[in-house]
């Protein structure tokens, strides 16, 4: 699967953000909670799902976006299953290694 990479430097931290092609300039809304896969945060390259997920050791921050991503990194070990939310239907996660 395609995802679409940004990596983020700043100030000594590695933010990587991901997100399924298709939903890059689109926003969900649920209740109170707004996603907003915007192209400044999560615009980027378009890559393999698996090279992307495998930067995980490299990321201060990873933030993953799209239901089949998501679920991959869950079967990977990179995410549990736990950590899962869900905006109208689009599953979202977020990964720390600080």
């Amino acid at each position: 699967m395609k995802v679409h990479i940004n990596i983020i430097r700043s100030q000594g931290y590695v933010l990587i953000n991901l997100c399924e092609e298709g939903l890059l300039g689109k926003r969900f809304r649920e209740n109170d909670m707004v996603l907003d896969v915007n192209e400044k945060f999560y615009g980027g390259d378009l890559v393999e799902s698996d090279y992307a997920l495998g930067l995980i050791d490299e990321a201060t921050v990873m933030s993953i976006v799209g239901s089949s991503l998501v679920e991959e990194a869950v079967k990977k070990g990179i995410v549990h299953k736990d950590g899962v939310r869900e905006i109208s239907g689009v599953k979202i996660a977020q990964v720390y290694n600080l």
